[in-house]
C-alpha cells in the first residue's frame, strides 16, 4: 500500500466512506458522509468526552434540559459511532457484542433529530434521520473504512496498547496511549 500525503482529513475519510458506501450499497445524503467524515475526524483528533458508559451517558442526555441535551444526545451518538465502527474488536472482546453501542447509537440519533427541531414544521436534520435510522449499516461501513485503510492499523495497535494498560496495569502503555493522543492524561480511562 503506497503511503499518500492528505492535506484535508475530511476530504480523506469522505472519501473513504464513499468506497465503503458503493461496497456495501448504502444510500446515504452527501450531508450524512459530511457529517460521519467530521465525527471521524473529531474521533481521530479529539477522543468522545465521555465520563461514564454509553448507556448512562444516553440516559443523562434524554433527562436534561433543552439547551444541553441536543450536545449531550450528539457526543454519546458520536461515541457510539466511533467506537462501535472503528473499535469493534475491543468492544466485542470487552463488552461482549456490539448490540448495545448499535442500539444506544441508534437512540442518540433519533432523538438529537428530534431535539433538533425547532418547530413542529420544521423537518429534522437528514444526517441524523439516516444516523438513526440505518446506524447498524454505518457501523459496518466504518468497519469496512478501519479495516481498509491504515486505521485498521493503528486501530488495532491502541486496542492492544489500551488492553495491555487495563490488562497488565502498564504504565508504559498508559503513557503511548496519552503520547498518541489517545487519553489526555496517564491514567485516563476509555469512555465504554
Amino acid at each position: 500500500m503506497a503511503i499518500e500525503p492528505c492535506t484535508d482529513l475530511r476530504d480523506f475519510f469522505r472519501r473513504q466512506l464513499t468506497t465503503a458506501f458503493t461496497r456495501r450499497r448504502l444510500d446515504a445524503r452527501p450531508e450524512t458522509r459530511d457529517y460521519i467524515a467530521g465525527v471521524l475526524v473529531d474521533c481521530g483528533l479529539h477522543p468522545p468526552p465521555l465520563s461514564a458508559p454509553l448507556v448512562v451517558s444516553l440516559s443523562e442526555a434524554l433527562s436534561s434540559a433543552a439547551p444541553a441535551r441536543l450536545p449531550m444526545l450528539l457526543r454519546t451518538g458520536d461515541a457510539a459511532l466511533c467506537l462501535a465502527g472503528l473499535f469493534a474488536p475491543h468492544v466485542e472482546r470487552t463488552q461482549g457484542s456490539l448490540e448495545l453501542y448499535v442500539r444506544v447509537g441508534s437512540l442518540a440519533y433519533q432523538h438529537a433529530a428530534e431535539a433538533s427541531r425547532t418547530s413542529e414544521d420544521e423537518a429534522p436534520p437528514t444526517a441524523l434521520v439516516e444516523l438513526g435510522s440505518g446506524f447498524p449499516r454505518f457501523v459496518d461501513a466504518l468497519q469496512e473504512v478501519a479495516e481498509a485503510s491504515a486505521l485498521g492499523a493503528v486501530t488495532r495497535d491502541v486496542v492492544r496498547l489500551y488492553d495491555r494498560m487495563k490488562t497488565a496495569g502498564s504504565e508504559r502503555a498508559a503513557e503511548e496511549l496519552a503520547r498518541r493522543g489517545v487519553f489526555s492524561a496517564p491514567g485516563t480511562t476509555v469512555p465504554c
